[in-house]
């Protein structure tokens, strides 16, 4: 094969088959932006810069002037010609090569969902697991409960701490089982000299005086599922019997905020529901953080046949990149005033934003330079277990018989699985996309309900991650070598705030 080579022609000098490293070109906000993508590194260029490097890339033609290659060694995007370049390289930029994310040490299972009720007493318009039954529905046992936990320890392995989340349906409509696992579990975990730690995700409307006392005690970790405002709340999370939800929840939620005043939401946005007054809602409610997601796409089939259609999820789509917008402008001047919190920002509703994969999120990972190989630990350090004692590989998948990956009986989670073998590089619709070390893949479950397949990526997504990544991208060229340094050591020094 031919390799490069130069010639001269009426006194100037041409390149031809000059490899280039693998890059991204974006405008943003009146501004040029150069990403490296295996490098993670970004920067500003100049206008002349993009033309030329936009030129490079549009042209079919095999030679290249002089001065453009200048201009593309200039940024670094000449591949290698000797191995100088490569050795000179930070060592944070190879880290994430050196991890192999298919190395046996990551078979360990470090938390499990645990669906101590698969009922729930409300009809959310979008829910994805039939009314919260997920197919089979009832209540876990305390033997199967049990098992479960006793399970998690014994594939937990080396893991010194390992986490429990309650999750349902509704799991307060199980509150008395969930006592005794705890209790339980933190006994085995003793005996084990690990750590247990505890989550649950609940409508807020079962809870009590006894509840909120209980979570306090145990120190969980609550995640609350609430739409904002009244119309919306009442609209998309009515009870059973069709009646609003809203001033039950809201009530309760000023009950639990005096024993968590770092209280988080999870809202979602579905059909003309508009985020930011979904937003406006969270804010008055006093959260202090809210996971803003779309509605997710139906594999089981729900109980009022609603579903998400594309040209719901294209508008929905359009409204999240417009909240990213905010939530990019909002980390940035967050991180020049030292008011990093939750989400890179000050605890108002301001900075109340985060999106699924979101803007923050790429913030970090562009600050930290190490590669997203997935998109979470779905079917690898995470598990979900149903009420009769199936494994599944997340939450959103309970139900499913093809997603069942043993039961707590007998499987252990060993080998490569799919999971596993889903590395982003892998991955058809994304080897070769410049977002992919952002992004990890996607959601295994979204995927599977937009193209039937967890390895084949859901456009929207897609469209929805390359958004917020040149948005992140964008403000993380705002911040100077100080702001970079304060954000890695705020987040590094966190136990619940882990850089990616």
């Amino acid at each position: 094969m031919l390799g490069p080579y130069e010639i001269e022609y009426e006194g100037r000098k041409y390149f031809g088959n000059i490899a280039l490293r693998e890059f991204h070109v974006f405008r943003h906000d009146g501004d040029c932006c150069l990403f490296d993508v295996e490098r993670l590194t970004s920067r500003m260029i100049s206008e002349c810069e993009y033309r030329t490097i936009e030129k490079v890339l549009m042209s079919s033609e095999s030679l290249v002037s002089e001065k453009t290659v200048e201009t593309l060694r200039g940024h670094g995007l000449v591949a290698c010609e000797d191995n100088e370049a490569e050795t000179s390289a930070p060592e944070s930029t190879k880290d994430a090569g050196d991890d192999d994310p298919q190395k046996d040490e990551a078979f360990e299972v470090g938390s499990i969902y645990l669906f101590i009720a698969q009922e729930c007493n409300m009809r959310c318009v979008y829910c994805y697991g039939e009314g919260g039954s997920y197919g089979e529905g009832g209540m876990m046992s305390d033997e199967t409960a049990f098992k479960a936990v006793d399970w998690l320890l014994d594939n937990s392995k080396s893991a010194e701490q390992v986490k429990i989340f309650f999750f349902g349906g509704e799991p307060l409509l199980n509150f008395p089982l969930m006592k005794r696992v705890v209790a339980y579990s933190k006994e085995k975990a003793g005996e084990l000299g690990k750590k247990v730690t505890f989550g649950i995700t609940t409508n807020a409307t079962l809870i009590t005086d006894e509840v909120i006392s209980f979570m306090s005690e145990e120190k969980m970790d609550p995640l609350i599922s609430f739409d904002g405002p009244p119309e919306i709340q009442n609209r998309q999370r009515p009870f059973k019997d069709g009646g609003g939800s809203y001033d039950t929840a809201y009530a309760n939620i000023l009950k639990m905020r005096e024993a968590f005043p770092r209280l988080k939401a999870r809202a979602t946005i579905y059909g003309d529901a508009d985020p930011f007054e979904i937003m406006e809602g969270i804010g008055k409610a006093g959260f202090s953080k809210c996971i803003l997601s779309k509605a997710s796409r139906v594999i089981l089939s729900g109980p009022n046949g609603q579903t998400v259609t594309d040209e719901m999820d294209e508008k929905t789509t359009g409204r999240m990149i417009a909240i990213m917008k905010e939530e990019g402008d909002s980390a940035v001047r967050a991180v020049k005033g030292r008011r990093v919190g939750e989400n890179l920002g000050a605890e108002t509703p301001e900075n109340l934003r985060l999106l699924q994969t979101s803007v923050t999120d790429i913030i970090k990972i562009l600050i930290s330079r190490r590669k997203r190989y997935f998109g979470c630990g779905a079917g690898k350090g995470i598990a979900a277990i149903s009420v009769s004692g199936d494994v599944y590989p997340c939450h959103r998948f309970v139900g499913q018989e093809d997603a069942i990956m043993g039961n707590i009986e007998s499987y252990k989670p060993e080998g490569i699985n799919d999971y596993y073998r889903a590395v982003v590089q892998n991955l058809p619709d994304c080897r070769a996309c410049w977002a992919r070390y952002l992004c990890g893949g996607g959601c295994f479950y979204e995927n599977k309900a937009r193209t039937g397949d967890i390895r084949r990526a859901d456009e929207s997504f897609c469209r929805k991650i390359k958004a917020a990544s040149e948005i992140a991208i964008h403000a993380y060229l705002q911040l100077d070598e100080a702001d970079r340094e304060f954000v890695h050591k705020t987040y590094s020094d966190r136990s619940d705030e882990k850089l990616p």
